[in-house]
C-alpha cells in the first residue's frame, strides 16, 4: 500500500486541529473561535437566499465581495483575493510563489499549517526558532532572503504582536513574495495593511473565522498587488468560494461595526482573564489576539487540560509540540465562559 501513496507521506505530519465534541454541552475555549454570534443581519441574509442560490453556480471571481472589501479597507477589487478560508490562500501562495524543492521560510513555532503546506507542495520547510519570550530572532530577516516567507501578526500560539517596523525590515530585505497572516488582526492595536501598498512582494491575509463570529462558512482574504493577486486567481479552483458563503461575506463587511463591537468585548476579557489567571500565579504572555498563552504553575499543563475537559471544558494543549508541553492557549469566551473556568481552575489548584 505505501508504494500507492506520493512520497509525501514520508516527511509529512498531519496538521492536527483543535478538538470539535460532537456532544453539546462544552466550554470551547480552544479553537480561537469567536464566542458571540455574526450580526443577526447575516444570518437573515443568508435564511433569505439559501434556496434561490443553490441551483446556480457562485460568482468564480466573487467580484461583489471584493468590491465591498476593498470599499472598507480602501483598496480597488483588483487588490484583493478572497478564498475558502484564509487557509487555501496560504496553500496557494505556496504554489504560486515558490517552486518545488525551495525553502518556505517561517518562525516556530507558530501556526502548525505553514509546515503542513509546504511538505505537501514538496518545498523545503525551514524553521527559524523563535526566542523564549516568543519573539523573532533577528536572522528571520538576515537569513533565507531569496526564498517565500510567513510570519503571522499577532502570532500563534503566543498571541505575540511583532513590531511593524521589524517586519518591514523584513520585507524589504527579501528578494521573493513575504506573506503576513493577519487572522487575528482585529484583536491588536495595529497592523501591516499598508505595507501593501509600499512594497510589490507583500499579501496581507485575513479571515472571517475569528473577529466575524463566522468560522463555519470558510472564508479568507487577502490584499496584494494586482500582479501577485492575478497570480492566485490563475490557480485556484473554479468556484472556490460558495454562494452562501460570499453573501454572508458581504453582509458581514456591511455589518463590520458590530463586529468591531465584538472585538471590544473580546479584548476586555483577555485583559480580564489575564489578570484573574495570574492572581493564581499562572505566567500570561502578553497577547493581541483572541486568546492567552499562559504556563500553569506546577508544571501541570497536561494534568490540568484533563481536569478540565473532564468538566466539559477544552483548552489548547499541544501535545505533539515539544516547545509547548508547559503550556495551554485558552480562546478568550463570554465572561460567563471563562468565570465557569477560572472556578474550575480554582478547584483544581485547591483553593477552594
Amino acid at each position: 500500500m505505501k508504494d500507492m501513496l506520493n512520497r509525501i507521506f514520508d516527511k509529512l505530519s498531519p496538521y492536527v486541529p483543535g478538538e470539535q465534541p460532537r456532544e453539546e454541552g462544552f466550554i470551547k475555549l480552544n479553537t480561537n473561535e469567536n464566542p458571540f454570534p455574526p450580526p443577526k443581519k447575516v444570518l437573515d441574509e443568508i435564511k433569505r437566499n439559501i434556496s434561490s442560490k443553490m441551483i446556480l453556480y457562485p460568482d468564480p471571481q466573487s467580484i461583489e465581495l471584493r468590491k465591498v472589501i476593498g470599499d472598507e479597507y480602501g483598496f480597488s477589487h483588483e487588490w484583493i483575493f478572497v478564498g475558502n478560508g484564509s487557509d487555501e490562500i496560504l496553500r496557494l501562495c505556496i504554489y504560486a510563489f515558490s517552486n518545488i524543492g525551495e525553502k518556505i521560510v517561517f518562525p516556530y513555532p507558530s501556526y502548525p499549517l505553514y509546515e503542513t503546506l509546504a511538505v505537501i507542495a514538496e518545498r523545503q520547510p525551514q524553521k527559524i526558532i523563535l526566542n523564549k519570550d516568543f519573539t523573532v530572532p533577528y536572522k528571520f530577516i538576515s537569513k533565507f532572503t531569496n526564498c517565500l516567507k510567513f510570519i503571522a501578526n499577532p502570532d500563534s500560539p503566543s498571541g505575540i504582536f511583532h513590531p511593524v517596523e521589524f517586519i518591514e525590515e523584513a520585507v524589504k530585505k527579501n528578494k521573493r513574495v513575504f506573506i503576513i497572516d493577519e487572522a487575528y488582526a482585529d484583536f491588536a492595536t495595529g497592523n501591516c495593511l499598508h505595507l501593501v501598498k509600499k512594497y510589490s512582494n507583500v499579501i496581507v491575509t485575513r479571515s472571517f473565522s475569528k473577529s466575524f463570529s463566522l468560522a463555519g462558512i470558510r472564508l479568507g482574504y487577502c490584499f496584494g498587488k494586482p500582479e501577485l493577486i492575478s497570480a492566485l486567481v490563475s490557480i485556484k479552483d473554479s468556484y472556490n468560494v460558495n454562494s452562501i458563503t460570499q453573501i454572508a461575506g458581504i453582509s458581514a463587511i456591511k455589518n463590520i461595526e458590530y463586529v468591531r463591537k465584538n472585538c471590544s468585548k473580546i479584548i476586555k476579557n483577555r485583559q480580564w482573564l489575564k489578570n484573574e489567571l495570574e492572581k493564581l500565579n499562572f505566567y500570561v504572555f502578553s497577547s493581541s489576539a483572541n486568546f492567552l498563552l499562559v504556563i500553569p504553575p506546577g508544571n501541570k499543563a497536561k494534568s490540568l487540560y484533563e481536569f478540565l475537559k473532564k468538566r466539559r471544558i477544552l483548552v489548547r494543549y499541544f501535545s505533539n509540540i515539544p516547545e509547548l508541553e508547559s503550556s495551554l492557549r485558552i480562546t478568550i469566551g463570554t465572561r460567563k465562559q471563562l468565570l465557569t473556568m477560572i472556578d474550575c481552575i480554582k478547584r483544581f489548584y485547591g483553593y477552594c
